[in-house]
């Protein structure tokens, strides 16, 4: 049989064959970088190979009940390398741990290094915040167990990797049963103030749960002061968020038993109860996420409750799920729970807000299980209850994804952290469970659309600028977040603002409502990089006891030379461009780099999509070629072979240009690429150096200028930012 084209010519099927193959080639390479949206569970090869068990009981039935809902994690980079790390609670079967995220996918555990391995104890939710406003964060540790023996640890971090305990004897230092904490400057002095959860405060009756910092982490209970004692004695999960958009931090209460409550700041050192019963109505608040879900422009509350799929309460528990309560703009809240789609969630417990596929709207995960004494099996629907992945559908409703996504554990999930911890660009997921094992899950895919991920640092005592909003526009919506040291049921996010921004690969506008009132308003940024404000230019500065960074200062031609300086930078941002320049055929200028600058044009006209089409054009014209072609076998078998070659030369230079790491594209001859001189090194603001040694050939004697250029901006499409002496022109002499 014989396939014919318009000209009614035979076309032989093994060159339709043969380009049919390559479309299906590159359409699987297409497909291969567009990956599907998945969670993989990587918690081995992570690092994280513990388990959390309890093996006391305590004879009472209150405190054994504390015990099968216990857990925690705290998240936050208590080295300042740039990385988030963790620390978990274990029960009493090992001392708690400290990893330190390495920066390359794996964490190492830290805790007796660091002097914060709580063993022999039952601890709970902890949470890192800067207490004492030195710029290293601090450590809350809270403790299960009876009256007078379950008191909580408060660490202050010495800014060499290592902690002191500060627990003090009085006040906090007297506290029972600590399930939880959230810290946030409720009476605007500049620090920290806590917030600690106790879930029925046995014990408690002289003890409050709110805690004013004096500025040095000395904390002083103000509960009666503020008229919150007593007001609720299950409280699970709290959370300082400005509800009114007063600038004032009001308390949001997720409780036992019905006893949810909305506190807000009267903005005099107390608090008013406008909870509204007809609307706070979660049966069994336990886990709490805040966030601005409607993008509207104020903060939401999910509340994740108890949703019995019998309908029937076996014991003292509800049956009606969890609530979406909306924001109306005045702190206000409706209940949104039905409109939206997320009342069906099991037994749940740690819950966050987040936008985990960079589609520009918020999801909701939370863990779910219970357990009550071996052989009760009265709540043995929540044995295996996996967790739940409410996925925007982006009209405030929302869709279940949990088991296509790959995150329907079933085990005892208790605290979470939603975090990037290997900076790709999408929201990964760590869950504490309860006497078993953890889970990490790494998000894969959900950076196919664009990111913009922002950590502000601000003046002393409040150094991660907790309670500032922040505003993102693009394509004429806003998104906000309220940087938060929150808790997520005895656990927390870090103090980071992550915005998905969609197929956008510039953000319009960012601004920044700091803490004080100051706003910050930036426009015109590139998408998909992680942005510290204030910015602070990057310096650079010559080694100790040298004046010009390059040895020897003088020599003959065809001699090598050894470059160095060092680069500092304040935000702890690694240099996305280090090269020095030499005007090596002295004529006052240094040559560009041609690469860099095909780089430059192409990502600025085309994106991925864009330059896949441009593969695709190749190959429909190679097609078309092949089917008129009325040439002879011989040289159709030239245009399929010319057809191939583009199609290589398309691919390659599409590799090329995405595959050059951090702005460094191969330097040209009066360029030159300068090495970090040890890598391992991830702090930045201390000075790190940097060096070069190259041989210079120079065909008559006299001097030669050389510079260097360093940036630490995302592909560097403006100058070099770095300022210095080092980046003014240097002269050498080659005799």
């Amino acid at each position: 049989m014989a396939f014919y084209d318009n000209a009614k010519e035979p076309v032989k099927k093994r060159e339709y064959f043969l380009s049919l193959l390559i479309v299906l080639s590159v359409a699987a390479i297409q497909s291969a970088q567009a990956q599907a949206w998945q969670f993989i569970d990587v918690t081995s090869a992570a690092g994280f190979n513990y388990q959390h068990g309890i093996t006391s009981a305590s004879g009472n039935n209150l405190d054994d009940e504390r015990y099968i809902i216990d857990s925690g994690v705290a998240a936050g980079d208590y080295d300042n390398d740039g990385w988030v790390d963790l620390y978990v609670v274990r029960g009493d079967i090992g001392a708690n741990l400290l990893f330190r995220n390495r920066g390359d996918g794996t964490f190492e555990e830290k805790g007796a290094v660091a002097g914060v391995d709580l063993s022999g104890v039952i601890s709970a939710g902890p949470l890192f915040a800067d207490f004492d406003g030195d710029g290293h964060l601090d450590l809350f540790v809270g403790r299960l167990g009876g009256v007078n023996t379950s008191f909580p640890n408060l660490f202050r971090n010495r800014g060499d990797g290592t902690f002191e305990e500060i627990t003090p004897v009085n006040g906090l230092g007297l506290l029972n049963n600590s399930f939880g904490a959230t810290a946030g400057d409720y009476d605007q002095d500049g620090d920290l103030d806590l917030y600690i959860a106790h879930w029925i405060q046995s014990g408690n009756a002289s003890v409050g749960s709110l805690f004013q910092n004096d500025g040095n982490a000395n904390f002083s209970d103000v509960s009666m002061a503020a008229g919150l004692l007593s007001l609720v004695d299950s409280d699970f999960t709290a959370n300082f968020a400005d509800i009114n958009n007063d600038g004032w931090p009001d308390i949001l209460l997720a409780a036992d038993f019905g006893d949810s409550r909305v506190f807000i700041n009267n903005q005099d050192g107390t608090f008013s109860d406008t909870t509204n019963p007809a609307i706070i109505t979660d049966e069994n608040g336990m886990g709490a996420a805040v966030g601005d879900y409607d993008n509207d422009g104020d903060l939401d509350w999910f509340v994740s409750s108890i949703w019995d799929p019998n309908g029937i309460a076996e014991a003292n528990w509800g049956v009606t799920g969890n609530r979406l309560y909306r924001n109306q703009g005045d702190g206000t809240f409706e209940d949104a729970t039905d409109a939206a789609g997320v009342r069906q969630g099991y037994w749940g417990w740690g819950s966050c807000f987040m936008d985990f596929n960079n589609d520009g709207h918020l999801d909701i995960f939370h863990v779910n299980g219970f357990k009550l004494s071996p052989g009760d099996l009265r709540p043995q629907e929540f044995f295996t209850d996996p967790s739940r992945m409410f996925v925007s559908n982006g009209d405030a409703t929302f869709t279940e994804q949990s088991a296509a996504l790959g995150v329907d554990d079933g085990g005892q999930g208790r605290g979470i952290v939603c975090f990037d911890y290997d900076k790709d660009g999408d929201i990964d997921i760590f869950v504490a469970n309860n006497q078993e094992a953890p889970i990490m899950y790494r998000n894969d895919g959900g950076n196919e659309l664009h990111y913009l991920d922002v950590k502000l640092t601000d003046t002393a005592p409040n150094t991660e600028a907790v309670g500032a909003k922040i505003y993102l526009t693009v394509g004429g919506v806003t998104q906000m977040r309220e940087l938060r040291a929150g808790s997520n049921y005895a656990s927390q996010n870090p103090v980071v603002a992550h915005f998905g921004v969609g197929s956008a690969t510039v953000v319009d506008e960012l601004r920044v409502v700091w803490p004080s009132g100051d706003m910050t308003t930036l426009a015109n940024l590139l998408a998909d990089q992680l942005i510290t404000l204030p910015i602070t230019a990057p310096t650079l500065s010559w080694p100790v006891g040298e004046t010009n960074g390059v040895s020897p200062d003088s020599g003959n031609s065809g001699d090598a030379f050894a470059f160095k300086v060092v680069y500092t930078s304040s935000d702890n941002n690694p240099p996305t461009l280090a090269e020095l320049w030499i005007d090596l055929n002295d004529d006052g200028s240094y040559a560009e780099n041609a690469l860099a600058a095909l780089k430059s044009a192409v990502m600025v006209a085309q994106n991925m999509e864009t330059e896949t089409l441009a593969m695709l054009a190749v190959l429909m014209v190679g097609g078309i070629s092949l089917s008129r072609s009325r040439h002879s076998g011989k040289g159709r078998y030239h245009e399929i072979m010319v057809v191939v070659i583009l199609v290589g030369l398309a691919s390659v230079t599409s590799g090329c240009l995405h595959s050059s790491s951090g702005g460094n594209p191969a330097p040209l001859s009066e360029r030159f690429t300068m090495i970090e001189e040890d890598p391992a090194d991830q702090d930045y603001t201390d000075g790190k150096s940097y060096t070069a040694a190259v041989a210079l050939n120079r065909p008559s004697d006299g001097t030669i200028n050389y510079t260097f250029r360093f940036c630490d901006q995302p592909n560097c499409t403006g100058p070099a930012n770095a300022s210095g002496e080092p980046v003014l022109e240097n002269q050498l002499t080659i005799n």
